[in-house]
């Protein structure tokens, strides 16, 4: 649950009630249809979120709910306490689920995703929820600066007094 929970950006609440119906195996998406903000949302599946899930919605009805408790047979209401029972047992203190969206956030981010990106894969309502996971490189860091001739274009640079300075958005 963990590793989906990273590699989608899940809210706990979404990836409980996910269904067999909303993942897409032939387009390698999912379908979020009961969020946050009431509308649904895709996100793609990477190999190891396709893995994890591919196996558990197998020899199961399209209602059937993705994640089942193997002790009662029916789909999970909470994880407070395995959750908190694995941080425990890794010795990891003051993690929290919704951590695991925000490093889903971060990743998309450190990826060079941009915010309206983000705000997209994540369902935020307001982009400034997802400007937090927009990183700013500092000067020199690979593609984030191209100088005026490079590409031909003047995107990131602009002419002043026959210098060329960094045009930066913050």
């Amino acid at each position: 649950m963990i590793q989906f929970a990273i590699g989608t950006g899940a809210r706990k609440s979404e990836q409980l009630s996910l269904k067999v119906r909303q993942c897409d195996f032939f387009r390698d998406l999912i379908l979020f249809d009961k969020t946050k903000s009431g509308r649904p949302r895709i996100v793609e599946m990477n190999s190891e979120v396709r893995e994890i899930i591919l196996p558990l919605c197998k020899r199961k009805e399209p209602d059937d709910y993705v994640w089942i408790n193997a002790k009662t047979g029916q789909p999970y209401t909470d994880i407070k306490h395995s959750f908190v029972g694995a941080c425990f047992d890794a010795k990891i203190e003051g993690l929290v689920w919704h951590d695991l969206r925000a490093t889903y956030g971060t990743r998309l981010g450190e990826a060079g995703f941009n915010a309206y990106d983000i705000a997209k894969l994540m369902g935020h309502a307001n982009i400034s929820t997802s400007q937090r996971y927009v990183r700013n490189l500092p000067v020199g860091s690979g593609e984030a600066v191209l100088l005026k001739n490079q590409r031909g274009h003047n995107t990131v640079t602009s002419e002043v007094s026959g210098t060329r300075a960094l045009v930066v958005s913050g």
